[in-house]
């Protein structure tokens, strides 16, 4: 069993699913990383991407914005429509949080999941957070630095 499939099989089968904290941890971590992927993104309102020279553009797509919650797109526009991978969130500007809605359209990463059976709705939030946690680390890695454009 590969290292991936050993931390699912680990995840889903433990007794201890995780708690809202857990989740809560990771939604505080996540905000912090878009804000220094997208430091103005509180002022954002229109859609947005970074040009890459080397890499897919990155974009941003603006679903629903208000005072104090948001409710966003990032994404890569591959061949002129397809979206990946097409992560939507929202943003909590009031008490620091971004929490994963969907990716690619579901609100699951996989609907072929091997242990669905046993996702908790932590687990699955957990599973959708954890993902653009680290995208947003591939992100911060390959475009920080680079100036975001209105579209």
């Amino acid at each position: 069993m590969d290292l991936e499939s050993q931390y699912l099989h680990d995840l889903y089968n433990s007794n201890q699913s995780k708690t809202y904290s857990d989740v809560a941890h990771l939604f505080e971590l996540n905000y912090q990383k878009i804000l220094k992927l997208i430091p103005l993104l509180k002022q954002t309102n229109y859609d947005s991407i970074i040009h890459h020279d080397q890499l897919s553009d990155l974009h941003l797509i603006i679903d629903q914005r208000f005072t104090h919650t948001g409710i966003y797109t990032l994404t890569h526009i591959l061949n002129g429509n397809i979206r990946k991978p097409d992560i939507k969130f929202k943003i909590y500007f009031d008490v620091q949080l971004l929490e994963v809605i969907s990716v690619c359209n579901e609100t699951t990463l996989n609907s072929d999941h091997p242990y669905l059976a046993q996702c908790s709705d932590m687990n699955i939030k957990w599973e959708l957070n954890l993902f653009i946690e680290r995208w947003l680390d591939y992100c911060l890695d390959k475009y920080q630095g680079k100036s975001w454009q209105t579209l």
